[in-house]
């Protein structure tokens, strides 16, 4: 083999070696870009105290000017025979609003938002939206709209199934409407 032979043979090892070092830290650098994206998130506590089972079977989230039919929309589900959890229920004298609110979210099985002109102004029904709603998409919980007045529900509300009880009164006089709306929420949440 002749002179120039021999080194372009070593200038082309040398380049394979050096294109070999370089390919080798591109695929570090993706991976370690990967891993850093794709950091576990820190998973929403368990929907349960100690035993296994859900405090409440569901979880209320409204607007304060409907807390009239909220009680009764509650009522009746618990006449189905649903825990049903919402801030009056669980606070406390003392006790913080917001960790109180938190803790009851954390430990109902579902969630229910009812939307209404007056939820859709609450910064307040909009922060439990927001954790009813992740746990829904996280934990795979139950998440169900209850439309009470005449509202656009956000993206996410809107890929659900609502109960619709715009049309519908308080159960007196209406057809059997308002009770078969309560029905149909209890069953869902008693099949999940």
């Amino acid at each position: 083999m002749d002179t120039t032979g021999l080194l372009l043979s070593a200038v082309g090892t040398v380049a394979g070696v050096v294109s070999a070092y370089f390919a080798y830290v591109a695929v570090r650098h993706q991976l370690a870009r990967h891993r850093r994206r794709a950091a576990p998130r820190t998973p929403l506590p368990a929907p349960s105290p100690a035993n296994g089972a859900a405090r409440y079977d569901v979880f209320v989230s409204y607007g304060r000017e409907d807390t009239d039919w909220v009680h009764s929309f509650a009522e009746r589900l618990g006449e189905k025979g649903l825990n049903v959890a919402y801030d009056e229920v669980v606070s406390r004298p003392g006790g913080i609003r917001v960790h109180t609110v938190e803790a009851a979210i954390r430990e109902a099985a579902h969630g229910v938002l009812v939307f209404s002109p007056a939820s859709m102004s609450s910064g307040w029904v909009r922060q439990e939206y927001a954790a009813l709603m992740q746990s829904s998409i996280e934990s795979g919980r139950l998440f169900i709209p209850v439309v009470v007045g005449d509202v656009q529900l956000p993206e996410f509300a809107a890929t659900r199934y609502c109960a619709d009880f715009r049309r519908v009164g308080d159960g007196a006089g209406d057809d059997g409407v308002y009770e078969q709306r309560v029905d149909e929420i209890a069953r869902a949440v008693r099949s999940r």
